[in-house]
């Protein structure tokens, strides 16, 4: 272990015992985590990403990889921060969303996925985590927020747009953290699929009929909420490759491969 990374473990390890010696915390909600956390989770972001970063708002810092530009600027943001209950204890999801400045249209940009959760002595420890996951364009990565998808499991979902010459598309991932040891990838949909930028469309200002243009409205099924993991409830409309299309689909959580079982079509680019 580098000096460097041994400092910054000692540094959170002195903060989270500090925040939990604090017995004048007020409580926040029934299931809620003390505020006094918020100064634990301060510190593991600056053990990480440096002393410019936050709870609140944007910061911005020099490029840290060494095997690229240094005088790079990035902006980061704590870009999601929920508090969860699983069976098992309680958790803190949190996401950090790295933009990188004066990016090409196709670069991509990255989130890092942490979890924490209470020991019973009230310190937090991380439970799980997935690094460096990129989405997005521009240098910006998709949009990440938190949601339940069963009664065992939250996730990450992440929705991203790509617009392209023949193709406009928007896809939505799901990262899967039901209480073991990893935020799962659990598989991905294309959320929105259309031709509109093909050339024909863009040179003549018109588009033929019969032009693809299809929208998936992925979201849980909670109907059942005692299941550990809901299915995907999937409702597809527009008009497909063979023509118009008004259909649902129901999506199972596969636990032994951590994955929707989602169709291929699901994630099409382009009719055959």
């Amino acid at each position: 272990m580098s000096a460097g990374v041994f400092r910054a473990l000692a540094s959170l390890l002195a903060a989270l015992v500090l925040a939990s010696c604090r017995q004048d915390a007020p409580a926040q909600g029934d299931g809620q985590l003390p505020h006094g956390h918020d100064a634990a989770v301060l510190s593991l972001l600056k053990a990480r990403y440096g002393a410019p970063a936050q709870l609140k708002g944007t910061w911005t810092q020099p490029l840290d990889d060494p095997q690229l530009d240094p005088a790079r600027q990035v902006q980061r943001e704590l870009c999601a921060d929920r508090e969860i209950t699983l069976a098992d204890g309680r958790y803190r999801m949190l996401a950090v969303c790295t933009r990188y400045l004066d990016a090409t249209p196709v670069e991509l940009g990255s989130s890092d996925f942490i979890v924490l959760r209470q020991a019973t002595d009230g310190t937090l420890g991380v439970a799980a985590e997935l690094p460096g996951r990129a989405s997005g364009s521009g240098g910006r990565p998709g949009a990440v927020s938190t949601l339940q998808v069963g009664a065992g499991a939250w996730a990450y979902q992440i929705d991203d747009e790509l617009v392209v010459v023949g193709s406009r598309m928007r896809d939505r991932a799901w990262l899967v953290f039901d209480g073991g040891g990893t935020v799962a990838e659990a598989g991905w949909l294309r959320t929105h699929l259309d031709n509109q930028n093909a050339i024909d469309c863009v040179t003549t200002g018109s588009c033929r009929p019969g032009t693809l243009d299809l929208d998936f409205d992925a979201r849980p099924d909670d109907s059942q909420p005692g299941l550990r993991y809901w299915p995907l409830r999937v409702h597809e409309t527009g008009n497909g490759c063979t023509g118009a299309v008004d259909a649902v689909h129901a999506i199972a959580y596969d636990p032994a491969q951590s994955r929707y079982l989602i169709p291929a079509r699901m994630q099409l680019e382009a009719c055959d």
